[in-house]
């Protein structure tokens, strides 16, 4: 991968840029960073050219000025797009990062030729109950500080993902190590906004309006998401396909990262 930088008015942009292709660009999840794809560039590089931000507020990248909203995270991937000259792209979201892509689609659908989501929350239903507690819990100005600062301490950041996150099967090392230097180096402002709204957002209503390509990836054990309710609803959509893993929750274990890269290999293999 090449690592690049975008000038903003608002500070600067981290990307990566590898591969070759129809371009799709990446966004991804809650505190996370270009990183968390590095599993995924080796089966998709041969295919597609990569272009995977930090986040505004993420990773190496400065942090917004305003609010760490989807949709401004969105603007600012856009100007990334419009700078290395892409004209029409497929675009990919991770977790909360498939509400920065589908803001994306939703300012400009004519650009995105194809949709690629891994665990999306596509509305709030579809966010178990326990998780929208737990979030609205921890989204209080004064907790999610206190959070941010003990989240710090790599044992309780993992006993955390471990009890509420991950469940109690095995976890890849790799993945765990990059999830912690992500966590480390996240704007706890941006983490805080992002988080409290993005579990709130409404996007079937745009998917239903757009007739494009969108693929699916989920763990049939999620324990953030309302797996059945996906289902059912990319079962019902046109264009659509969605491909649940089995035996897997929301933590990455190292059979989960085999099987999802075999699912995305199929989704951009000609």
């Amino acid at each position: 991968m090449s690592e690049a930088w975008l000038d903003r008015p608002q500070g600067k942009m981290r990307y990566l840029v590898v591969g070759h292709g129809k371009p799709l660009v990446l966004c991804h999840g809650f505190i996370g960073s270009a990183e968390n794809f590095e599993s995924w560039a080796p089966v998709l590089a041969p295919h597609r050219l990569l272009i995977i931000p930090d986040l505004p507020g993420f990773g190496l990248s400065d942090p917004l000025v305003g609010q760490h909203l989807s949709r401004a995270l969105a603007t600012e991937v856009r100007e990334l797009v419009d700078h290395l000259g892409v004209d029409t792209y497929e675009v990919g979201g991770l977790c909360l990062g498939a509400a920065v892509a589908l803001e994306m689609l939703a300012a400009q659908p004519g650009r995105v030729e194809r949709v690629i989501l891994h665990t999306p929350l596509l509305s709030p239903e579809m966010v178990t109950k326990p998780f929208r507690l737990q979030v609205d819990a921890l989204t209080r100005l004064h907790a999610f500080a206190a959070i941010s600062a003990v989240g710090r301490w790599r044992p309780v950041a993992d006993l955390y993902r471990r009890l509420v996150v991950e469940g109690s099967g095995p976890v890849d090392q790799r993945a765990a190590e990059v999830n912690f230097q992500n966590q480390l180096r996240a704007n706890p402002r941006a983490a805080q906004e992002w988080l409290g709204e993005g579990i709130s957002l409404q996007f079937t209503r745009l998917l239903d309006r757009w007739n494009g390509v969108v693929s699916v990836v989920a763990a049939a054990k999620d324990r953030l998401l309302d797996v059945g309710m996906l289902e059912r609803y990319c079962l019902a959509r046109p264009r659509t396909d969605i491909s649940l893993i089995p035996a897997a929750g929301h933590g990455w274990s190292p059979e989960f990262m085999a099987r999802q890269l075999e699912v995305l290999e199929r989704m951009v293999a000609p």
